[in-house]
């Protein structure tokens, strides 16, 4: 994997943080500790974007959709689209 130096100004408890983590030995050098890092980050948004996911999925109808229900959700959805209109017209 090619590689590329990066510099990043660090507060002195980052840096610290840094220094005491390779000094553990679980981390070869500052730039393992940063990758693990972004890694958590990642996992991290990750997690929460999936949550948000299920809370959105949980509000969904659980029964199948039929005809009925989809003139439903066309019908909300043109109700919002002409407001959103009527509401930038008068602008």
């Amino acid at each position: 994997m090619a590689t590329k130096t990066l510099n990043v100004s660090l507060t002195r408890h980052l840096k610290g943080s840094i220094e005491r983590r390779v000094r553990s030995d679980l981390y070869g050098d500052a730039s393992d500790v940063v990758r693990a890092g972004l890694r958590a980050l990642a996992r991290e948004e990750m997690a929460t974007a999936y949550y948000e996911w299920r809370e959105i999925a949980a509000k969904l109808p659980q029964e199948s959709i039929t005809r009925k229900i989809e003139q439903r959700v066309e019908r909300a959805i043109r109700v919002e689209r002409q407001a959103e209109r009527k509401s930038s017209a008068r602008k």
